[in-house]
């Protein structure tokens, strides 16, 4: 019958009814309880009990207990079942013991580094909670320490006594000798160059051994982007107080292709194909072909990228490009060329381009033509900490640029055009709180007047102001096409939330607004305001929104459907 019972239990979905805590004094139970996966039902969660999730939990609460210094802390429980409303009770009775603090820190075997020195370089100190992590981090900065100074056979044992209220913290350090490198082997090469391999490693025979090196370099290696897999060994080498490293790399496929597909309001269907070299002539050099295919828009660029730039430690790049792009009331073909230089610091990339790009402006009401020579430098950095950048759920995203075209090189459009966009994502229990902000300037220099209708700003649309058609927003000419403007500001926020399984839904609210001269710049923006669905796909987010214009003008439809494949920041 027991039997029975538990077997019913575990196949059966109990939902939690109440979680009580018993015990506690130095915490508050909602203390307690917000860090526990176990929870009651409420409005966005099901409360389902799952027996694996509630022992990480009673783990998450002891481990509460043990880093502010109770480290003799127990959590029992008791679980109360009701089968006939499939409801379950939780009670969690918790024994704090006593809170310890740390009463010293002692050194043992160090001869290299003195205690005094040591003490400072920890993380830990006498006197406040003894936290375990602590004594933890304290080993691998100890080591470090060491390793830095290529004792690469360092072994520090770290361990703590307890005595009533106070833990004495003891590090036990045995040294063993400084280590120098010694034979580097490459091994599993089969296209790649070995001079390729070696400028990426940091140290060369002779040098102090060192386990951050044989990091770094396996991160340099990495970057290359030919690599698959990047393992080392370490042996013991025939000359005493030496180290052999071996690096057994897997090359990646040497050619990839790219096919995309998508649909949006604007440009409706669009098609990219891309053909990816990596590793060109056995020496990193990445070669790609590219070009995309659209209602508005049709590319093809060719790339070359060398791992290198010059001495520098960057990438350096050379690229040929023709674009022909259909605008609502002009249409641009553009011919080009540039070198760019990209230098990237964890998640940051700094980059600078030259370019030199002739555009031949059409416009279908008079049949006029416009050519234009630019010539110029762009400026930009980087920095992407999105978890995700198809699916972003929490992290930022920051991108600027600085173009300056003519003003010190020979250019027949003269301008300076900074812009700057920063995106922001919080989540919290499941709901994805976004917010974007985007801002650009264009000035023309003199002999420049006017600032070409290719490099104005224009706002409204599925990815600017949802509510408005695209380029919908500021002055137009008059045939009703947009002129656009020289300043640009645009804000967004948005509440991303799941509805079921692979479908979600959005709120959202967009302002912004263009204007043609410094002194128009109002905090008058346009608004609008929707919602939208999106359908998680293997292409990217689908999505569709309906926005409201906010405070429309005569003449103005109520709203704007909009239709894409990605999200709108």
């Amino acid at each position: 019958m027991i039997g029975i019972l538990l077997l019913f239990m575990s196949t059966s979905e109990f939902r939690v009814r109440s979680v009580e805590v018993m015990g506690n004094e130095y915490f508050k139970e909602s203390a307690i309880t917000k860090i526990m996966l176990t929870k009651t039902k409420n409005f966005i969660r099901k409360g389902v009990f799952n027996e694996s999730v509630f022992n990480g939990d009673i783990k998450a609460v002891e481990n509460l207990y043990i880093y502010e210094g109770f480290v003799d802390v127990s959590v029992d429980h008791s679980l109360r079942y009701d089968s006939t409303e499939m409801r379950i009770d939780i009670t969690l009775q918790i024994t704090e013991g006593k809170q310890h603090f740390v009463q010293n820190i002692k050194f043992e075997g160090n001869e290299v580094f003195t205690a005094e020195f040591l003490a400072q370089e920890l993380t830990m100190e006498p006197g406040e909670i003894f936290d375990p992590r602590k004594m933890t981090a304290d080993n691998y900065v100890i080591r470090y320490l060491y390793d830095n100074l290529g004792y690469a056979d360092v072994k520090v044992e770290s361990e703590y006594r307890l005595e009533d209220e106070s833990v004495r913290v003891t590090h036990g350090i045995e040294e063993g000798k400084k280590q120098y490198v010694g034979k580097i082997e490459i091994i599993g090469l089969k296209h790649t160059d070995t001079s390729v391999v070696m400028r990426q490693i940091n140290m060369v025979r002779g040098d102090i051994f060192r386990y951050a090196r044989i990091l770094e370099s396996q991160r340099k290696l990495y970057k290359l982007g030919i690599f698959m897999a990047i393992r080392t060994q370490i042996k013991n080498s025939t000359i005493q107080e030496h180290k052999d490293i071996q690096f057994l790399l897997r090359e990646r496929e040497w050619m990839a292709v790219d096919l995309r597909a998508g649909y949006g309001t604007r440009d409706r269907l669009r098609f990219g194909l891309g053909f990816t070299h990596y590793n060109m002539l056995g020496r990193a050099w990445q070669g790609k072909v590219e070009g995309k295919l659209s209602f508005i828009e049709q590319r093809v660029g060719l790339q070359i990228t060398f791992p290198r730039a010059f001495l520098l430690p960057g990438k350096l790049g050379f690229g040929f490009f023709f674009k022909r792009l259909q605008e609502i009331g002009y249409e641009t073909q553009s011919l080009g060329g540039n070198i760019i230089t990209r230098f990237e610091f964890d998640a940051s990339e700094l980059s600078a381009k030259y370019e030199v790009e002739r555009v031949k402006t059409y416009y279908g009401e008079n049949d006029s033509t416009k050519s234009d020579l630019l010539h110029g430098f762009i400026v930009g950095w980087l920095r992407d900490k999105r978890d995700d950048p198809f699916y972003t759920t929490r992290g930022n995203y920051i991108n600027t640029n600085l173009e300056l075209k003519g003003v010190i090189l020979p250019s027949d459009v003269d301008y300076v055009r900074p812009t700057a966009q920063i995106r922001l994502y919080k989540n919290f229990v499941g709901i994805v709180f976004a917010s974007a902000v985007k801002t650009g300037v264009v000035t023309p220099f003199a002999p420049t007047v006017e600032v070409p209708i290719y490099k104005r700003f224009f706002c409204g649309g599925a990815s600017s102001v949802r509510g408005y058609s695209e380029r919908a927003i500021g002055p137009v000419d008059e045939n009703d096409n947009p002129l656009g403007g020289r300043y640009l500001g645009e804000v967004s926020v948005e509440l991303r939330f799941p509805i079921y399984k692979f479908v979600g839904g959005v709120v959202f609210i967009d302002g912004g607004n263009i204007w043609q001269q410094r002194e128009e710049i109002s905090g008058r923006l346009r608004w609008g305001i929707g919602g939208g669905l999106r359908l998680k796909s293997f292409l990217g987010s689908i999505r569709l929104d309906y926005g409201f214009k906010i405070q429309r003008e005569a003449d103005e439809p109520i709203g704007a459907l909009h239709f894409a494949i990605g999200e709108a920041f």
